[in-house]
């Protein structure tokens, strides 16, 4: 796909994108320092300040949607990230390792998509902490441009199937961890298809990914939205690109994660080749699917994008792995390099 093609998005992106993601996550950062448990607080701020870049990321995709939505879009997709990064703070920075605590939590990302849905407390089963207003407030913002879709009906239950993976690999990473390898492995091998034949962890990568919820309502927000397209939307995300999106951010992380002592789903690969032959993999397929989709230029910025953000990360080159990157992106195509330093000067100005 020639860049040309996506230079348009790319420049819609810019102007109009980040700086109504700057607006909302800066509601957000108020609203969150109202917070009164002061653990809860310092979680929903440490989200907010350190995991932006998912926001500024996903809400490309509200350029899917028409331009009058394109608000609606940016506000959705920032409150809906804003609580998956949240969550996982809370269930991989406070010391707890209760299962069925970070399955309650994660129930607010199903009432979140489904308008309607009466809210519970989230918290009741997590250690006494409480805060009245935040999760809360998340979970309705995204109710109510969700109901307001007009093909909602045709991506909803994809959504659903997305948000019950997502919600099983984050309370089953989670777990102590001479638990989780195997709990989490008999999950996939059971409970998620797999007919391309993908390893275990591939699979699992694929399902930590929120962008093929936010293509999906996206979608929905035209107005011609039909099943085939949201089907053929879902299966170029799912697994492709959400695959080709957690295996890179896991690739960038494994110094870290082995620190941490955090699940790293790339260290399951035997040798570092392998882990760059994957990539190359789901990069190239994740080309070809977005390629066929309706506005394929989008589709295609989204996957050389995550190449851009996550490669140009500075724990690339800590690494070693300047080289094996360049090739990475040199293998989508042509001005993927232009598009490299573009998020290098971002992440600069942005301090991410």
């Amino acid at each position: 796909m020639p860049v040309g093609t996506r230079v348009p998005w790319l420049y819609y992106y810019l102007r109009d994108i980040i700086p109504k993601v700057e607006v909302e996550l800066d509601r957000l950062t108020e609203l969150a320092r109202l917070i009164e448990d002061r653990d809860l607080r310092a979680q929903a701020l440490s989200s907010l300040k350190n995991k932006a870049f998912h926001c500024y990321g996903g809400s490309v995709l509200a350029l899917l949607a028409p331009r009058s939505r394109w608000q609606d879009l940016i506000a959705l997709i920032t409150a809906f990230q804003t609580i998956s990064d949240y969550l996982d703070n809370l269930c991989d920075r406070v010391g707890i390792t209760d299962q069925q605590a970070f399955y309650r939590l994660h129930e607010s990302m199903f009432a979140a998509a489904a308008p309607g849905e009466k809210l519970v407390d989230y918290y009741d089963l997590y250690g006494g902490m409480r805060e009245a207003g935040y999760l809360s407030y998340l979970v309705l913002r995204c109710q109510s441009i969700i109901a307001s879709l007009p093909g909602l009906q045709h991506v909803k239950p994809r959504v659903t199937q997305l948000i019950q993976h997502y919600t099983n690999l984050q309370a089953l990473k989670h777990i102590p961890p001479e638990q989780r390898c195997f709990q989490l492995e008999n999950y996939i091998h059971h409970q998620v298809e797999n007919p391309l034949g993908f390893e275990w962890w591939e699979m699992a990568a694929a399902t930590g990914s929120t962008l093929g919820m936010f293509a999906l309502w996206s979608t929905a927000a035209c107005p011609d939205c039909d099943q085939l397209t949201a089907d053929r939307v879902f299966e170029a995300y799912f697994p492709w690109i959400c695959g080709l999106h957690i295996l890179l951010d896991y690739m960038i992380d494994q110094e870290e994660d082995i620190r941490e002592g955090d699940l790293n789903f790339v260290s399951f690969y035997l040798h570092p080749e392998a882990r760059w032959k994957a990539l190359h993999k789901f990069t190239g397929q994740a080309m070809e699917q977005a390629t066929n989709l309706p506005q394929p230029g989008l589709h295609t910025l989204v996957v050389t994008g995550l190449l851009a953000m996550y490669l140009s990360d500075a724990k690339v080159k800590a690494q070693g792995y300047s080289g094996s990157a360049r090739e990475l992106l040199q293998s989508a195509g042509s001005g993927n390099m232009a598009l490299y330093h573009l998020c290098r000067a971002v992440r600069h100005m942005k301090k991410m």
